[in-house]
């Protein structure tokens, strides 16, 4: 029967919640296995406790993450091709930015994360004249000089506003998701969306925060570059039923839209129910929850069939 999801999350081997990006999280990288493997045995070798506000490894698991879009989602992640980054240079006049495309020996988010605190200090100050200068700019240029109107209100001096700059943007319509991958930066730039990941605690901030960042760590991490962010089929497996592929065969997640009338879906043996948008009701055999915007419940048991009343949009999360 259905339980309460506790404190700590689900047990399964993915976590499920609701995010509000009124305010974008910081910048931050998921290591992949590998990176996660080594930086855990590295800092146990070295002593650092769990803990510790400087502890980067708080595991040895890499994180994947899947966000599907509950209203319009912009998403910085990755890092941009080399013509778009051309663009902006030119477009808002940057001179940090065409001295990286200039000489080019490393990647322009590499480069950012080098600067000494001068050089940032310098970038940030022709960043905000450029766009405080712009006029009539499109594409790209366009884009990157609303994302540093916006982050330099909420952040005013934070290197991420620089690696914003050299981030691919992506645009999710209600309904749509993306992958982004272990080694990527990213953060949530607006809107409302449904994330997906894995239960590691791994996530390195890299800008738009006041938390700890290690800046050689992440050096080490990015200077090879970083796998791209992309977009996800979803598939309709139903009226007003999709199903959103994960990063394992063996998970199962779905988004139901619950109108008028009710919805059926299978859950089991392990499932985690989300109500995203609205209050939806949820019967499973004889038991009965009600949902509040957020909410989770936990299904355990034989395979049924779940009936979801609304209107509201639903996530279901399963193993499968």
């Amino acid at each position: 029967m259905p339980h309460p999801v506790t404190e700590s999350g689900s047990p399964f081997p993915f976590r499920l919640w609701v995010l509000d990006a009124e305010v974008p999280l910081p910048i931050m990288l998921h290591p992949h296995w590998e990176q996660a493997l080594a930086g855990f045995v590295r800092e146990q070798a070295r002593g650092v406790p769990l803990g510790a506000g400087n502890r980067n490894y708080k595991d040895r698991e890499p994180k994947c993450e899947v966000a599907v879009a509950l209203t319009p989602l912009q998403v910085l992640a990755g890092e941009r091709p080399t013509e778009e980054l051309r663009a902006i240079a030119d477009g808002l006049e940057l001179p940090w930015l065409h001295s990286y495309l200039r000489f080019r020996h490393e990647t322009a988010v590499h480069s950012v994360l080098r600067m000494s605190p001068g050089e940032l200090a310098a970038a940030l100050r022709e960043t905000a004249d450029a766009v405080e200068r712009a006029r009539g700019l499109d594409g790209p240029a366009a884009e990157a000089a609303a994302v540093v109107r916006r982050l330099q209100q909420l952040f005013p001096g934070d290197r991420g506003i620089l690696l914003a700059v050299c981030m691919q943007l992506i645009r999710l319509d209600p309904g749509h998701a993306a992958v982004i991958p272990p080694g990527c930066l990213h953060t949530y730039l607006s809107g409302q969306a449904v994330l997906v990941m894995g239960t590691s605690e791994n996530a390195l901030k890299a800008g738009l925060t006041k938390e700890y960042v290690d800046l050689c760590e992440l050096q080490q991490l990015t200077g090879g570059g970083q796998p791209n962010p992309s977009p996800l089929p979803v598939p309709d497996v139903a009226d007003g039923e999709q199903r959103i592929p994960l990063w394992s065969g063996g998970l199962d997640l779905r988004r139901v839209v619950v109108a008028e009338d009710p919805k059926q879906v299978r859950v089991g043996p392990f499932s985690v129910l989300l109500a995203a948008t609205a209050p939806a009701g949820v019967t499973v055999d004889e038991a009965a929850a009600d949902l509040e915007p957020e909410a989770k419940v936990l299904y355990v048991g034989e395979p049924a069939t779940a009936t979801f009343t609304g209107p509201s949009q639903v996530f279901v999360a399963s193993t499968l």
